[in-house]
């Protein structure tokens, strides 16, 4: 959302829309639409159908998606345009400086691409017990050794003497965990406790202790990594709760 006293914007004394006196109107300026750099913002304009003019200073680019009032389509009416040449007349007095942006039709509203799921943004503890082993082409153990990390992983923080589905109930019973995964408070935290407490367990029981060779088809990489995808879930739960343990212990 742009300042109200920044570019672009009515307020600012001196600007060249103020000085013009022309209708203005608000408008949504989006850059790099769709990917991970994409950033919006509003600044103010005088609109015609062909053009658009602006505060000499105001960030518009070439490229840029434009939104601009479209009372056809009710008062929340949008239409988009393409910022197709932006022309920055910085060289004309003070009072006549102003950018003119050029329209050319806009491309249909993209949606960001879904992410795939890949072994590098995987947890590190996932990385670092099934790594060597999925680069080699080992999935099953692969899987095997990322599942045997978060049993690991939960004896050490918790001291307990036990294993597989014994061990997260204890650790992660309802009533009183020893890491506390819930992110909500009352009726809605006791639920997600709960339910995180019959994945863990199910974990151990279904993916754990049978042996991944048992789980898929040998020498699948895409469903191995569906199977790490869900370990690394379970370590980051796991960040949480320790995060949570040591804030309270701090306070």
């Amino acid at each position: 959302m742009s300042n109200p006293s920044g570019p672009g914007s009515p307020a600012r004394r001196g600007s060249f829309i103020a000085r013009t006196r022309v209708p203005t109107e608000t408008v949504r300026v989006i850059r790099n639409e769709a990917t991970d750099d994409e950033e919006t913002f509003e600044v103010v304009g005088h609109i015609q159908p062909d053009s658009g003019f602006f505060d000499v200073d105001t960030p518009i680019y070439e490229g840029d998606i434009v939104e601009v009032a479209d009372p056809r389509k009710g008062p929340e009416g949008r239409e988009r345009r393409l910022a197709q040449r932006v022309k920055v007349n910085h060289n004309a007095p003070a009072r006549a400086q102003h950018t003119e942006v050029i329209w050319g039709t806009a491309p249909a509203a993209r949606v960001a691409p879904v992410r795939r799921l890949t072994f590098e943004n995987l947890h590190p503890q996932v990385q670092d017990a099934a790594g060597d082993l999925f680069a080699d082409g080992h999935y099953e153990s692969a899987v095997s050794e990322a599942f045997k990390s978060i049993e690991v992983r939960v004896r050490s923080i918790t001291g307990l003497d036990k294993s597989g589905a014994p061990l997260m109930q204890e650790t992660f019973k309802a009533a009183v965990p020893r890491l506390d995964v819930a992110g909500h408070e009352g009726h809605s935290g006791a639920d997600e406790r709960e339910g995180f407490l019959h994945i863990f367990r199910g974990a151990m029981i279904g993916i754990r202790n049978p042996g991944a060779h048992e789980l898929f088809k040998p020498g699948d990489p895409q469903q191995a990594l569906e199977y790490l995808g869900f370990a690394s879930l379970l370590h980051r739960r796991i960040d949480a709760a320790e995060a949570k343990k040591g804030n309270t212990t701090a306070s």
